[in-house]
């Protein structure tokens, strides 16, 4: 992987603006170290976690009246997936791009990235995460998506697909991307309802949705904001691991020896210590207050013999989760507070 420079702040993803311009004019007023196109799941259904990636992928319809997302089981289904693979197979990326109807913040960055005087150093894109995408969506019998081993199979290869899209449209303008894929539903991993999803497949599918993107010379994170068995993303060969520092770092430290090792191999920590969560956090802290409570993170994770060198020049600074829930105002504090925690 490309070398991250510590202290670096970038975001998850998404804003909570309507329109795009106030969005990017927010972004413009607190520049990020790695610059992230904007999601804004406000403005449209079309742009929520699911739907946004949802193209091109056969059987899926949306409702956007009803807000709801499904996979439609009838005749044409075989044969959308037949056409479907074919594009995999020919490596026809194209086919996989996201156009303004459902990403409305990534065309308007791209001609942001083209105003810059030259290539910035790194950028980065999201898509959703598979495991995330696969369990959320059901078919019409109201089954998951994730357990038809064949859809499976599709959702795998759409994801990395649209990741290298935007890995390609990226490139053209900065140096090296960074593609995080964001998957919430880690943090619900082990209950009842997903008891099926075994360690080794948490792995081994992270690995399998790395490699291509790896191939294309970009580095890979993967974003939980909940808590997780964080040993399994330090197992996996992605290179970032982005985690609610802010209200579950304490939790990270109860894997000293895999964290210790993910940052041997030249893994990065994603820092997400300013809240999005609650609005009273948000107003309650201050850049110091953060910088300390990261301290004191720190701090525990070198007792348990975590490398502190390693800690201090192997992360980079976030929101602790997206901020499309909050208002306008609180995401200008949190822009805000992520500078003042990066400025060291």
């Amino acid at each position: 992987m490309f070398q991250i420079p510590a202290n670096q702040t970038t975001m998850i993803g998404s804003m909570p603006h309507q329109d795009i311009d106030s969005a990017i004019e927010l972004l413009k007023r607190f520049p990020l170290d790695i610059p992230t196109w904007p999601q804004l799941p406000k403005r449209s259904f079309k742009e929520g976690m699911m739907p946004q990636y949802c193209e091109g992928f056969p059987g899926i319809k949306i409702d956007e009246e009803e807000r709801r997302i499904w996979l439609e089981r009838n005749d044409e289904l075989l044969s959308e997936m037949a056409v479907f693979f074919e594009y995999v197979l020919s490596d026809a990326i194209e086919k996989f791009s996201i156009s303004s109807e459902y990403a409305t913040g990534f065309h308007p960055f791209i001609d942001f990235l083209k105003g810059q005087n030259e290539k910035l150093a790194i950028v980065k894109g999201q898509v959703t995460g598979p495991f995330t995408y696969g369990l959320s969506i059901n078919d019409n019998d109201k089954k998951s998506l994730w357990f038809d081993e064949q859809y499976k199979d599709v959702i795998l290869q759409g994801l990395a697909k649209k990741a290298i899209w935007q890995v390609g449209k990226l490139k053209e303008y900065a140096e090296n991307v960074i593609i995080f894929f964001d998957e919430p539903i880690f943090s619900a991993l082990g209950t009842p309802a997903y008891i099926g999803i075994q360690d080794e497949e948490v792995v081994s599918t992270l690995n399998e949705m790395a490699e291509p993107i790896h191939a294309t010379g970009a580095a890979v994170g993967v974003h939980c904001c909940g808590n997780m068995d964080w040993s399994l993303l330090a197992q996996s060969s992605i290179d970032i691991i982005a985690f609610d520092a802010y209200g579950y770092g304490d939790k990270l430290g109860l894997y000293p020896e895999a964290i210790d090792k993910f940052l041997a191999r030249g893994g990065v920590l994603a820092w997400g210590i300013v809240p999005t969560g609650n609005p009273e956090d948000i107003h309650k802290e201050t850049g110091e207050s953060l910088k300390s409570k990261i301290e004191a993170l720190m701090e525990s994770y070198v007792k348990k013999g975590v490398s502190e060198d390693r800690l201090r020049n192997q992360l980079i600074y976030t929101p602790s989760c997206g901020m499309g829930t909050l208002t306008t105002d609180d995401a200008e504090t949190v822009l805000r507070l992520l500078l003042e925690v990066g400025a060291g």
